[in-house]
C-alpha cells in the first residue's frame, strides 16, 4: 500500500497533534514558513476569524511535517497581507557572536544586536522540535530548542 502524502499549498491550515495536549493549528505561509495557533482557534479553524489569533511564533519546518501527513489539513484559507509578508530573522556566526545579520526574503545584510532582538534565528525547524515548543507553550515552560536558538 502506498503512503498517503499531501502538498504543501499556501493557506493550508494544519492539526497539529500533541499527545496529551489539543492540537494546535499551524497555517501554511509562502516559503518554508508556518503559523502556529493555540487550541482555542478551533472553533474558527475554517473561517477568516481564525487570523483574529495571535500568532504564537512563525518558523520555517521542514518539509516532511506537511508531506508525510504527520500534519494533516483541515481547511484552506486566503491568507491576509500580514502573513504573507516575509518575516526577518537573525543570523549569528557561532564563532564570532558579534557577527550578527539580518535575514529576510533572500536579503542578507550586516544588523545590530537591537536589530536583532526578538527575531527568530534563521534556521528550519524539525515538526518534532516544533512539537515540543508547542507542547511548552501550552505547559508554560521553558523550551530547550528556543534556548538553543537564542540570540547569544
Amino acid at each position: 500500500m502506498k503512503p498517503r502524502t499531501q502538498r504543501r499549498t499556501v493557506g493550508a491550515v494544519l492539526s497539529v497533534p500533541l499527545d496529551r495536549h489539543p492540537s494546535c493549528f499551524a497555517v501554511t505561509l509562502p516559503e518554508a514558513d508556518f503559523a502556529f495557533y493555540r487550541p482555542a482557534a478551533t472553533r474558527d479553524i475554517d473561517s477568516q476569524k481564525l487570523f483574529t489569533y495571535k500568532v504564537l511564533f512563525r518558523v520555517p519546518v521542514h518539509e516532511s511535517a506537511c508531506s508525510t501527513c504527520r500534519w494533516s489539513k483541515v481547511a484552506k484559507l486566503d491568507l491576509p497581507p500580514e502573513l504573507l509578508a516575509p518575516q526577518p530573522t537573525f543570523i549569528q556566526d557561532a564563532h564570532g557572536p558579534r557577527n550578527l545579520q539580518w535575514y529576510i526574503g533572500g536579503v542578507i545584510r550586516p544588523a545590530t544586536r537591537t536589530e536583532c532582538e526578538g527575531l527568530e534565528r534563521a534556521a528550519v525547524w524539525e515538526p518534532a522540535h516544533v512539537e515540543q515548543r508547542l507542547r511548552d507553550h501550552l505547559a508554560g515552560v521553558p523550551c530547550v530548542w528556543v534556548e538553543q536558538l537564542r540570540l547569544r
